[in-house]
């Protein structure tokens, strides 16, 4: 968990840093001009890109009128057959937020984000449900499952249902696949910049092992804790 948090702060580092021109590092100069110091999405993504890091935000917008508690469940796939599912953590919305001055209101669920580093045999994510979350969580790749893996995110639902889960991001298993003329062979992953929430991407029927990250929306239990009981 730390080491993931440390990374992050890396990467913001990183940001204020390479980005400055060698000439103005090495003569210990202002910069003539603010620009100087502006980060595009190209330099970030190159950032990130060098230490192995990934950021997803799910802009899910839950109306303030849907009042429900939201469970952010992970699933384990071999081929398209679901062995294990679990809650990971959970939140309700609207949720209680608390001003500067300790005054409180109630907010809706308005995004997930995740923060997720590639470490090869496992992943460590750093989740975010609103204004609450999880610092440290780590995804371990069993050894069986030789192929690397990657991340794609879902694309999300137009409207959001009491009952319905709503499937955010996937860590996926490249599989191998031969050359058009037979002649090599190949790993390939999902070309997509969104998978469908349906599964229904030929890619589901060629991963041989994938994880789902993603949010049940269920009716809210006034009394119980929400993570009380494992069966959403």
């Amino acid at each position: 968990m730390k080491s993931m948090l440390k990374l992050l702060r890396v990467a913001l580092f990183l940001v204020g840093v390479l980005i400055i021109p060698d000439k103005i590092r090495a003569q210990n100069v202002e910069p003539p001009d603010p620009s100087f110091y502006s980060v595009s999405q190209e330099d970030f993504r190159a950032i990130l890109s060098l230490l192995k890091l990934e950021m997803f935000k799910f802009n899910v917008n839950f109306p303030m009128d849907m009042k429900c508690e939201a469970y952010l469940y992970q699933q384990e796939y071999v081929e398209r057959t679901l062995i294990q599912e679990k809650i990971i953590w959970g939140t309700r919305s609207p949720y209680t937020v608390f001003d500067k001055n300790g005054d409180s209101s109630e907010q809706p669920l308005a995004n997930v984000k995740m923060f997720v580093k590639n470490n090869t045999r496992s992943f460590s994510l750093v989740i975010r449900m609103g204004e609450f979350g999880i610092d440290g969580y780590e995804l371990k790749i069993d050894s069986v499952y030789k192929n690397p893996h990657a991340c794609k995110p879902f694309k999300l639902p137009e409207e959001y249902k009491i009952g319905s889960k709503i499937p955010l991001l996937l860590i996926g298993s490249f599989w191998n696949a031969t050359s058009i003329d037979g002649t090599m062979m190949a790993q390939k992953f999902c070309m997509e910049n969104e998978l469908p929430g349906d599964f229904s991407n030929p890619a589901f029927d060629k991963m041989p092992h994938y994880f789902v990250f993603g949010i049940a929306i269920k009716e809210p239990r006034k009394e119980e804790n929400i993570l009380s009981n494992s069966n959403y």
